[in-house]
């Protein structure tokens, strides 16, 4: 959660819900659910997680969606005055998908709210904007407030577009949310791929994962004090944690 001073509340994905359960119960979804097993207390939604930190999931202005597997959007339906932000690409492929295709693709169209087009937006409408030089390989981005505070940035391969974030945060640091442009940090700075396994079945287009993983390595290794984050990085959660806000 981002707690932007004029936006208000801005999430980057939802993580899983609730919800999930729901839209896995049918066959065929629930070949979803039996290949990879979801363990989740109703504590651990966002939903039960915002208020303790005094934030109402109905007062959230901003859901930016890096891509649409169920991992990363199975609680959009609790954020009911949220406008939606996403890559073109990701989000014409989420709507328009067949029930199996959806599945194919690791997505679950059930988990997208009642009117979710109507509240949707595409990154890629957003003004285009120059990356500082210290961003090469990156060199373009998309300014998603109007003011540059949020930057996306397309990380092709493991879906379609993938929406990646640039910010800087209130303590100084600047964040790179890179979704699942890679799984692991140590893996990446190491140039170490995921399985070929993977890399074949959970990725929308290898080659282009393969390229956009190596120009986050690139750039990490060239610039030490840039906080990247993966989001499924258990190392980078675990030093990040107490730190971030």
């Amino acid at each position: 959660m981002i707690a932007h001073p004029t936006a208000g509340h801005v999430l980057y994905d939802t993580g899983y819900s609730p919800h999930f359960f729901d839209a896995t119960n049918p066959f065929p979804e629930r070949l979803y659910r039996l290949l990879l097993p979801v363990e989740l207390e109703p504590r651990e939604s966002l939903a039960q997680q915002l208020p303790v930190h005094g934030v109402d999931p109905a007062d959230v202005a901003i859901v930016l969606i890096s891509h649409f597997h169920g991992d990363h959007v199975s609680g959009l339906r609790d954020f009911p005055r949220s406008r939606f932000v996403a890559m073109r690409a990701d989000a014409e492929r989420a709507l328009s998908a067949s029930r199996l295709g959806a599945l194919a693709k690791g997505m679950l169209p059930d988990l997208l709210p009642a009117g979710f087009a109507s509240r949707l937006s595409f990154a890629d409408d957003c003004p285009a904007v120059a990356l500082p030089d210290w961003m090469q390989p990156f060199t373009a981005g998309f300014d998603l407030l109007g003011d540059r505070s949020l930057v996306g940035i397309a990380l092709p391969g493991h879906s379609p577009a993938q929406l990646g974030l640039l910010l800087r945060a209130h303590d100084g640091r600047t964040y790179f949310l890179v979704g699942d442009a890679c799984w692991s940090m140590p893996a990446c700075l190491a140039g170490k791929l995921p399985s070929p396994l993977v890399l074949r079945y959970v990725t929308d287009d290898r080659e282009r994962y393969v390229r956009t993983f190596f120009a986050i390595r690139e750039l990490a290794l060239r610039q030490p004090d840039l906080t990247i984050v993966p989001s499924h990085c258990s190392r980078t959660w675990e030093a990040l944690h107490g730190v971030a806000g």
